[in-house]
């Protein structure tokens, strides 16, 4: 006589097929932790059903500022292509002038404000047109804008369905402020790891042999314009572990 199958076994069934694939597909978390965090690594474990086949990474600087020069003398010692997170109207022209130049030679742009207002209590009209004014600006600068990565940074990192809705209207990805390695380059809420003068090298080796493990996609990020944050000595040993660990850098 055949054994009838209870809705306790198929419910304990789902339960184990669930936490086998969030096991599998959450994405690995960083030495700090917040309800961002939390949520993005939820969204992405259940958005989409590829993955890639090899481990990328990107290292994006936010800001635009007189720091650049030391991200492009980093990026240049140990061979990788930098991404720049520019607020189009707060750049002096010394330094949109070598983003334009740096653009042309591979470097990633992408978009972080018009002025690096808060877009957190914005409508979709008001964060819209700034994105269009973004590209305006760039435009009048100098920058390629058909070339600029399909990536925006919120400024401050807000994460509000207002902002996510616009953002998915400019079919681009939005980097939050989830402070996560992601599962794939193919979500649409990307979090990002970052590189300060706090960052313990070690435990960032071991998060970045799992992640290579995992062909996961980790975003460095760093903020050159803040003296006091940013080391240029873990920057450094930081990317070029990345680099001969095997991760796959680009800018496009």
């Amino acid at each position: 006589m055949r054994r009838k199958v209870t809705p306790i076994l198929i419910s304990l069934v789902l339960i184990i097929i669930t936490v086998v694939f969030i096991w599998h597909r959450f994405p690995l978390i960083g030495d700090e932790f917040n309800k961002q965090t939390l949520y993005v690594g939820l969204l992405d474990t259940w958005y989409g059903s590829s993955t890639d086949n090899i481990a990328h990474a990107m290292w994006i600087d936010d800001d635009s500022s007189e720091g650049i020069f030391k991200v492009k003398m980093i990026a240049d010692e140990i061979g990788i292509k930098p991404v720049f997170a520019v607020i189009a109207e707060k750049m002096s022209p010394e330094v949109s002038d070598s983003l334009v130049s740096w653009q042309q030679q591979g470097a990633g742009i992408v978009i972080h404000g018009l002025r690096h207002e808060s877009w957190k209590e914005w409508d979709e009209t008001q964060i819209t047109h700034e994105i269009q004014q973004c590209y305006d600006k760039l435009d009048d600068l100098g920058f390629d804008t058909t070339k600029i990565l399909k990536i925006i940074m919120p400024p401050h990192g807000p994460n509000t369905s207002t902002i996510r809705k616009v953002i998915k209207q400019q079919g681009c990805h939005m980097v939050s402020g989830a402070r996560l390695v992601n599962p794939d380059r193919h979500v649409f809420l990307l979090g990002r790891i970052g590189i300060a003068q706090y960052t313990d090298v070690e435990k960032m080796r071991q998060l970045l042999i799992k992640a290579y493990q995992r062909k996961a996609f980790i975003i460095f990020a760093t903020h050159s314009s803040i003296p006091e944050s940013f080391s240029e000595e873990k920057t450094r040993k930081i990317l070029r572990i990345a680099k001969e660990i095997g991760f796959h850098f680009e800018s496009e």
